[in-house]
């Protein structure tokens, strides 16, 4: 705000003349006619502003004069564009804001009031910013099929401004048989469907016009208006909630809720009485459609936990049954888990907007699940399944994935007995087997923990739904057994851990199949926020000096890694998933392959199949596990790399060379087999060097005899006998190309002669330990070996 002081300077000297004449007078009369002097008026045009464009703008001023003088006033533009200002000579006045280009937005418009008392005047300065305004946008609503004399809703919320500005309503019909509107003046109208004629259908068209006080903008909708029709088309989403994991894996959060699409499962559409309507299935986003329904009938929907495709080229099964419900069935007809939602009515017209959801059953006021509302559960695990099946599916045009069940339930316990039932929930883990009843009969099936409550004295809290690295893992044994080959002994396994090859192949195969098909981080969650672990596929590299062939991380990330296509480290490149695909399920490779199944085998053929451009890279991620690769075969004979010492400080024996060679008639071979590295309490048949591993190739026809002795034989130790065999005990079987053939499990002390009748030309490949080592016949409680049998026994083998 400045003031103008310009006729200051008059009055000054009238002052300055007056007081001249005075002093002359002489003498010391005095003058008391003096003439008061002039005050100035105040002065202010107000404060300064902001407003849109083409907005009336005033300017309103205000003024004072002490002397009470007649006050003029008059206003000036000073900076700006031009504009014409109303009542310039008036105290208040105004304009009205010219249009402003975007690209010079706010423009400053300045404005002085002068104010005079005849005498002198006064002088401030206002600035009116203008800004550019962002026009509103219409939004009418989507089209709408209706039925005649229905109750219609025009919809208008969906409209905006971008600056903010209240906006105002007004509707307006531009075409159709006439109605009438209510509320056309806000955003949401209304108005009753006029009648139709039989087999036609009118359109009415409506404008909505928002105005946001400076400019306008306008949308259309049309309403199609019909006969009720006799039949409709119900369609909609299916989606399942996911909950986030803790850090670390330590339960889930299930204030951060993922929803889910329901992918590929078979959905029922049924009447009040249950009776099945139609049948669909969902698609990759989780919609269905079901069209010919009848329609203003009461209907509900209803997903099963299963994924069918019985026809064409790709064909495959999966359930999810609860194997705790109708136990006197056989587990391949225990019920399939099914969710369905309220009944709601079919309606007049197409209804396609029926979205439900199958929440987790999680009260986040109690901090417990409700476990009659664990709907989401099976859905969970369906679709984790869904996407190894579809792994296959993108490499395999023609894959016949055959039929798996995975059985999960509330009652599902996480337990540590000798004999667990699981007709009642008792788990030993989360497992795959083929034949779950022990009878002999295949029936692919996993088993997963669903217990978050302890249901069990003995068990532990643990939950497998969400954990879809988990539920991959085991479907990865699925794999194995079904397209491939496995000849894992499964059972104990640690991470990180050193195990038994074949073990090691196996494990790491269902770890990477979690990976790949899921993420590379994998969760295995138990009691919720308490306990878990997460596993990093793609990043792990604990104990480095232990990674290799015997380790299931070094056979996860080599096989993550090479199908990888992120550049991260030594992983430069990718071959994809179709050559490992290929090298497990083709022929002659690893499903045939003539030893047992380890890195070395899977690495022999992925050569084979690869272009020969990415052999450079395979053997890099190969090295980077330790796995020597200048002489690689299925027999491991090149490998010399090996750790010197456990990083637990155990020693490392007969670890190499992997497998030993017999030649009939060729004198005697000496191999060791060893405990060392144990884990107390544990499986002892999985531990590195606990098995020995020998092959041999007949050129002809021979009947063939295989002599096993101790050397040098064990010293006696202090069991007492007969609860434990006091002396070694040599066992030993026989494969080819991975079918079992025959044993030589005798219970002569310190020697075993296995005589294996007539063999055909070819290689076989046997496996060897000492039973001794693994004699749960001890009296302890667990059992274990006898504390004085060495740990370590070595035997002498002659093939004749």
């Amino acid at each position: 705000m400045g003031y103008n002081n310009g006729l200051k300077p008059a009055m000054l000297l009238v002052i300055s003349l007056g007081l001249a004449a005075c002093g002359g007078g002489g003498g010391s009369a005095s003058n008391n006619n003096n003439t008061p002097s002039n005050r100035a008026p105040t002065v202010s045009a107000g404060a300064d502003q902001a407003v849109k464009e083409f907005t009336d703008v005033t300017l309103a001023g205000t003024a004072s004069d002490a002397d009470n003088d007649a006050l003029t006033y008059s206003w000036e533009q000073t900076a700006g564009s031009t504009v014409a200002i109303t009542g310039a000579t008036s105290l208040t006045a105004g304009f009205a804001a010219p249009d402003v280009l975007a690209a010079n937005s706010p423009e400053v418009f300045t404005f002085r009031l002068t104010v005079s008392d005849g005498s002198t005047q006064r002088s401030d300065s206002v600035d009116v910013s203008v800004t550019d305004n962002n026009p509103p946008v219409a939004d009418a609503g989507a089209d709408q099929n209706v039925v005649e004399l229905s109750a219609v809703d025009l919809d208008g919320s969906g409209s905006s401004d971008a600056d903010g500005d209240a906006l105002t309503f007004s509707w307006v019909q531009t075409d159709g048989p006439d109605v009438v509107l209510t509320d056309a003046d806000s955003a949401q109208a209304s108005f009753t469907a006029p009648e139709v004629a039989a087999g036609a259908t009118d359109q009415l068209t409506f404008e909505l016009t928002v105005n946001d006080g400076v400019d306008v903008a306008s949308d259309v909708v049309v309403v199609s208006v019909s006969e009720p029709a006799s039949i409709v088309t119900i369609a909609g989403r299916l989606f399942y909630e996911r909950p986030t994991p803790n850090a670390l894996c330590r339960g889930y959060n299930f204030n951060d809720i993922t929803l889910m699409p329901v992918r590929l499962a078979t959905v029922l559409l049924l009447d009040s009485a249950g009776n099945e309507l139609a049948v669909s299935q969902t698609d990759d986003g989780g919609n269905y459609s079901f069209s010919g329904i009848t329609a203003n009938t009461d209907v509900r929907v209803r997903v099963r936990a299963e994924l069918l495709q019985t026809t064409g080229a790709q064909t495959w099964e999966v359930y999810v049954r609860d194997n705790t419900s109708n136990t006197t069935a056989s587990l391949d007809n225990r019920p399939t888990y099914e969710v369905q939602w309220p009944l709601f009515n079919s309606g007049g017209v197409d209804s396609l907007d029926n979205d439900f959801i199958a929440r987790t059953g999680w009260d986040t006021d109690a901090g417990a699940y409700d476990d009659a509302q664990r709907l989401a559960a099976p859905l969970s695990i369906l679709d984790a399944i869904l996407n190894g099946v579809l792994l296959i599916a993108e490499v395999d045009p023609v894959v016949d994935l055959g039929r798996i069940d995975a059985f999960w339930s509330i009652n599902n316990s996480w337990v540590t007995l000798p004999s667990p039932d699981e007709n009642v929930g008792e788990l030993i883990t989360a497992y795959y087997t083929s034949d779950p009843e022990r009878d002999g009969r295949r029936n692919p099936s996993l088993f997963l923990r669903g217990d978050a409550i302890g249901r069990l004295p003995e068990s532990r809290i643990n939950t497998d739904e969400f954990d879809s690295h988990v539920i991959l893992h085991e479907w990865g044994h699925f794999f194995e057994d079904e397209l491939s080959r496995s000849d894992s002994r499964g059972g104990y396994h640690q991470i990180p851990g050193k195990v038994d090859v074949r073990v090691a192949f196996g494990e790491g195969w269902g770890t990477a199949i979690g990976a790949i098909a899921g993420e590379p981080r994998g969760c295995d969650t138990a009691q919720p926020a308490t306990s878990g672990s997460s596993l990093d596929v793609e990043n792990y590299n604990q104990f480095a000096n232990e990674q290799g062939f015997f380790n299931e991380l070094s056979v996860a990330t080599l096989l993550y890694d090479l199908w990888d296509q992120d550049n991260d480290g030594f992983d430069t490149a990718s071959i994809g998933f179709g050559p490992i695909y290929e090298v497990m399920t083709a022929p002659q490779l690893q499903k045939d392959t003539e030893g047992f199944t380890t890195l070395f085998s899977f690495a022999t053929y992925l050569r084979q199949v690869v272009d020969p451009a990415d052999i450079q890279f395979v053997d890099a991620q190969l090295r980077w596990e330790n796995v020597d690769t200048d002489v690689l075969d299925i027999w491991g004979s090149g490998q010399t790399t090996a750790p010197a010492v456990w990083h637990d400080g155990k020693p490392v024996n007969d670890l190499l060379p992997l497998y030993t060679q017999l030649t009939p008639g060729a004198g005697t071979k000496n191999v060791c087999v060893n405990v060392e590295t144990r884990v107390p309490e544990a499986d002892t048949h999985n531990n590195p060097g606990k098995w020995a591993y020998l092959y041999f190739t007949l050129d002809s026809t021979s009947n063939v005899t295989l002599t096993i002795d101790a050397n040098p034989v064990p010293p006696a130790t202090t069991d007492t006998t007969p609860d434990v065999r006091d002396r070694s005990d040599p066992d030993v079987r026989l494969y080819r190309n991975g079918v079992f053939l025959a044993e030589g499990v005798s219970s002569v002390a310190d020697r075993e002669v296995f005589a294996m009748g007539t063999l055909e030309p070819g290689t076989y490949a046997l496996e060897f330990h000492d039973w001794r080592h693994v004699d749960f016949n001890t009296p302890t409680d667990p059992p274990t070996f006898a504390s004085d049998y060495p740990e370590r026994t070595c035997f002498d083998f002659t093939l004749n």
